[in-house]
């Protein structure tokens, strides 16, 4: 039996979810896309797919094998991409990752230069705050605000370290007044980024001392797991906001915003992030991702 095209119609009855779809989505007929996955699970000798008038679902063995057998398509598809590029120009789809403001203020600038200069290229952006398993998705690159990426079979390229600023408006400084020390943040109005902790703690040493941290654990009046909605409220009065320095940057230079408690250092959770890109160890030998974090690395 073919065992690539078994492979390859299996997967894809389960992705499109009926042998009928697989059949349209690989241009073929729907009683030959039945023969090969018939033909593959007689030659397991069991059963992958239980079939039903609506949908299909996967058996036990079915789960196993999936896993496995989508694991060896993308691989080969990745060996099959090596070869054609020794011989050809940059080209094919690269999927990643930004997180939503990070990406649209600093990346997609980059990105549009990257697909003018290599007009072959096509990008497909995933832009997400939240974390996103590189794996399961077959993502090629991840671009990040972290500390250390969650996997080690990740290159990682460290692009810019990352600051954050306690900042609030000119209006709400003068009303509510400025806050010279962490502890007097409990008498104001915070603005708290997300991160599905329930409460979150500002941590802050004084600059060039860092063995003594202050933590101020804080509810805060506005939650948001998007950081340009907390600087909008911030500009709007509402009240003080730990963010990011490539966000604030401008609005600190026209004055919209002030940045208070400049003798300390603080950063959430009590970690240093930094701005990182990561990306598989089976990518690296791909002609466009090697010329992707190139193109990237070379603005920082």
């Amino acid at each position: 039996m073919d065992k690539f095209a078994g492979l390859k119609a299996f997967i894809t009855t389960i992705d499109e979810n009926g042998f009928s779809a697989a059949a349209r989505k690989m241009g073929m007929a729907t009683s030959s896309i039945t023969r090969l996955v018939d033909n593959l699970e007689h030659h397991l000798g069991t059963t992958l797919i239980n079939r039903s008038t609506r949908r299909v679902n996967l058996t036990a063995a079915g789960e196993v094998f999936y896993a496995q057998a989508r694991m060896i398509l993308r691989d080969l598809g990745h060996a099959e991409e090596v070869v054609r590029d020794l011989d050809h120009e940059v080209r094919g789809t690269i999927k990643l990752s930004v997180p939503v403001a990070l990406g649209r203020i600093c990346f997609m600038p980059i990105f549009n230069k990257f697909m003018a200069t290599y007009p072959a290229v096509k990008l497909d952006i995933a832009f997400t705050d939240e974390y996103i398993d590189m794996m399961e998705h077959d993502l090629d690159i991840s671009i990040r605000i972290c500390s250390l990426p969650r996997s080690g079979n990740l290159i990682v390229t460290k692009l810019l370290p990352q600051s954050r600023y306690v900042v609030g408006s000119p209006l709400y400084l003068e009303q509510q007044g400025t806050p010279l020390a962490p502890d007097e943040l409990y008498s104001h109005a915070t603005l708290i980024y997300d991160y599905n902790s329930g409460q979150d703690k500002w941590v802050f040493c004084k600059s060039g001392n860092t063995d003594e941290f202050i933590e101020v654990v804080l509810e805060g009046r506005l939650r948001s797991n998007n950081s340009e909605t907390l600087l909008m409220a911030v500009k709007d009065g509402l009240g003080l906001a730990l963010l990011p320095d490539w966000l604030i940057r401008e609005d600190l230079k026209a004055g919209n915003i002030v940045s208070v408690l400049n003798e300390y250092v603080v950063n959430p959770q009590g970690v240093q992030p930094a701005i990182q890109m990561f990306y598989p160890e089976n990518r690296k030998p791909m002609k466009k991702i090697r010329t992707f974090v190139d193109f990237t690395k070379g603005y920082f």
